[in-house]
């Protein structure tokens, strides 16, 4: 974690601060522009001559005349202002509530009164004194009406308002700092998390002199080193691939030397070239995989999945027989994917095999193919399954269940097969999960988007 001193904790304070004073301003401007129209009324009332008239009439007709005063409405007020003539004893002449904000001071003030002044009206500063020829007081107040400490209701919602800009704006500005770079660092690992080692964070979000920016150009050197390993991974494969390849090619030329002359005895001429078949196939396998990763090359045509399973299932009759299993297909008509004829072939091809391969004498392996929200394919075999915890591990490179041979006591395959078929449905935006069948045996069950030909 940085101190409190670095450039993000800068840019945030600068940004709550200037939101207060931003704030202040703005409340004070609203309050004066307010307050002020509102006030004219009760300021012209105080200025008037009201309390002299007031006045008079007290001396004149006493409290009664005082009461008829004030309850006739022909006394020229503005309509947000009201007086209130109260008693020393916090009486109001009309007996009406005081204002629940103002009560107490006018109260006290009207409690207060000075000593009698030989005219009968006093005109203080607060609140104008009525004076009656035997001496007793009465407190005139002249109140704006609805006008509470903090002003009226207009005046409140005003601030609200002002409030609520204010806060908003500094929300948009923070967001904006934050949440944009934040969204392109997580779009950019997103990307490089879906096998796009190209991803990169743009460079204005890099070039930020903060700690986003900081993480952000972390995120692209580790992008880059990613993407130069990757590289030169396949690049190994591809070299050691070939190079093999070579003194293969050699190594079987020389076996069919050597069987011309006679000098190999045809035991030891089966070994030989049955381990020469195998490493031809994972020399295939590891090629296969490694071009897998360039998405450029992905071919996009319109296949009918269940023609090609169809053939996948024929050609593999062929080797199933061998093995007394019977290889049974059902298929909807005209399952329609979009994608790359040969990869897919060779995807399905490989779970095909691999269940010939692990299903005893007398077995059954079945393709399922049916049409849905998706297309699911499921390959379902008779062999002897695979233990739980392992079940996602079956799709990973060069892994091999523990133990796990085929009926025939060989190991089973490259360790490729199904990693390849992994990589092949995930590049067509699609998925493949393995389960433990209750029958017993492994069930692989495969989903391919529907090809959409409207």
């Amino acid at each position: 974690m940085r101190p409190p001193g670095s450039p993000l904790y800068w840019r945030l304070f600068l940004t709550v601060a200037a939101a207060i004073v931003l704030f202040i301003v703005l409340a004070l401007v609203t309050t004066a522009l307010l307050v002020s129209r509102e006030l004219e009324g009760y300021v012209h009332a105080r200025q008037s001559t009201l309390g002299l008239e007031a006045a008079n009439v007290y001396s004149s007709g006493g409290i009664e005349g005082l009461r008829a005063w004030l309850e006739r409405t022909d006394k020229g007020l503005p309509s947000d202002v009201t007086i209130y003539i109260v008693a020393p004893d916090g009486s109001e002449l009309l007996g009406r509530a005081l204002p629940g904000w103002s009560a107490r001071m006018m109260r006290a003030i009207a409690a207060h009164g000075q000593d009698p002044h030989p005219a009968n009206y006093r005109p203080t500063v607060l609140a104008p004194q009525l004076i009656a020829s035997h001496g007793e007081v009465l407190s005139m107040f002249v109140m704006p009406r609805d006008i509470g400490p903090w002003g009226s209701s207009t005046t409140t919602l005003g601030l609200v308002a002002v409030a609520l800009l204010v806060i908003g704006a500094a929300a948009w500005i923070v967001a904006r700092a934050l949440t944009r770079p934040i969204m392109e660092l997580q779009l950019a690992v997103r990307g490089l998390a879906s096998g796009h080692v190209e991803a990169r964070v743009p460079p204005r979000i890099a070039a930020r002199s903060d700690e986003l920016g900081a993480l952000a150009t972390d995120f692209n050197a580790m992008a880059g080193r990613l993407e130069h390993l990757l590289e030169h991974r396949q690049r190994l494969l591809r070299d050691v691939s070939h190079e093999l390849r070579s003194p293969l090619t050699r190594l079987q030329a020389a076996i069919v030397l050597s069987a011309h002359r006679n000098e190999l005895a045809a035991v030891d001429r089966e070994r030989i070239e049955r381990e020469i078949r195998r490493m031809d196939a994972l020399i295939g396998d590891i090629l296969r995989y490694s071009r897998l990763d360039d998405t450029a090359s992905l071919v996009r045509r319109l296949v009918r999945l269940d023609d090609l399973l169809r053939e996948i299932a024929e050609d593999a009759r062929v080797e199933a027989a061998a093995r007394d299993v019977d290889v049974h297909l059902r298929a909807d008509p005209g399952l329609l994917v979009v994608g790359d004829p040969d990869l897919l072939h060779s995807a399905f091809e490989n779970l095909v095999r691999n269940a010939v391969r692990h299903s005893a004498a007398g077995g059954r392996v079945e393709i399922v193919a049916k049409a849905g929200e998706d297309i699911r394919v499921d390959v379902l075999d008779a062999g002897p399954g695979v233990p739980e915890d392992l079940l996602e591990r079956i799709f990973e490179p060069w892994f091999r269940v523990p133990g796990n041979t085929t009926p025939a006591g060989r190991s089973s395959g490259t360790g490729l097969g199904l990693a390849i078929a992994r990589r092949v449905f995930t590049l067509h935006d699609g998925r493949v999960q393995a389960r433990r069948r209750v029958e017993g045996g492994l069930a692989i069950e495969v989903h391919l988007p529907v090809a959409d030909i409207t």
